[in-house]
């Protein structure tokens, strides 16, 4: 239940800090820096949490599959929120869950229901109402959009990946090793790419890079691979359910963002499928174990 509340703070708080480290020392810079950063900074935590790196076939393949959705994922996100609000970032990165839900019937033959599928369509159907104005591969909005789906997609191909290759190691371990593989990527990237170092970067550039690198990539990666070891692959599109609700509050109280209604109602059909999508996983007796849990605490 921690971990659940912990990484759905951090998913809705991610969008926003994401742009904030990109506008004054570039997008490449910003996610370099931040996985760099959380990669030194995850060696400590991992010893203070009594846990050593493994370096089997099956736990490099599981390093692998994480890297998917650090590095390819993560990328394709920094670039797209140069063109998008924050919000819609998160709204866009919140189709995850339906491409999870595809892939983990496909790799690991988990069931696909009616309301499964009729989920998914009303939530594309969302997505086309938010953006049927930008989706337009001539424009940079719809290629932001692409981005960002793409996003979700490696997200999601990433959760499966790691859940089949069933590691025999702590996800912790797993996060700390796909975080690695992606930082030494982001470093060769940067180098090519830009090779810049930003020098008029300010508080707010490296307060959001700092955040990121330490709760971001560190505690948000290690506690979202702990659940997913505990967790159907399924049910872990519930936090990406969540999160976008609260990115957009943010969005607005915080960068005036604003959303035109066809916007709100489109948000409110991604949400309401996914909803739907992940019906199989909300079940009463669950709901009524974790309110039980909130009354003891």
């Amino acid at each position: 239940m921690l971990a659940y509340v912990a990484v759905v703070f951090i998913w809705a708080t991610t969008p926003l800090g994401i742009q904030w480290s990109g506008m004054e020392a570039g997008f490449l810079f910003g996610v370099m820096a931040r996985m760099v950063l959380g990669a030194l900074v995850a060696i400590p935590v991992l010893r203070l949490l009594g846990l050593r790196m493994v370096y089997t076939p099956r736990a490099l393949l599981a390093y692998a599959a994480g890297s998917l959705a650090i590095f390819g994922g993560m990328l394709s996100t920094y670039w797209a929120a140069q063109y998008l609000p924050s919000g819609m970032i998160s709204v866009l990165f919140g189709t995850a869950p339906i491409f999870t839900s595809l892939l983990a019937a496909w790799w690991l033959g988990e069931r696909l229901t009616w309301y499964g599928v009729v989920g998914m369509l009303v939530a594309f159907g969302g997505l086309a109402l938010i953006f049927h104005d930008r989706i337009s591969l001539e424009s940079v909005g719809g290629l932001a959009v692409l981005a960002m789906l793409s996003s979700a997609l490696m997200h999601a191909a990433s959760t499966v990946l790691v859940k089949k290759v069933h590691a025999p190691i702590s996800g912790g371990v797993i996060s700390v090793g796909a975080l690695w593989l992606s930082a030494l990527l982001y470093v060769v990237v940067w180098w090519i790419f830009d090779g810049q170092w930003p020098e008029h970067a300010g508080l707010r550039t490296w307060g959001s890079i700092i955040y990121l690198a330490v709760f971001g990539s560190v505690f948000g990666f290690m506690l979202f691979f702990y659940a997913l070891q505990h967790l159907p692959a399924s049910l872990m599109g519930l936090i990406t359910l969540m999160a976008p609700v609260l990115a957009l509050w943010l969005g607005w109280v915080v960068q005036d963002e604003v959303l035109p209604p066809q916007a709100m109602l489109g948000t409110a059909l991604v949400l309401g499928g996914l909803l739907l999508a992940q019906g199989r996983d909300i079940q009463l007796g669950r709901i009524g174990a974790w309110v039980g849990m909130l009354r003891r605490w």
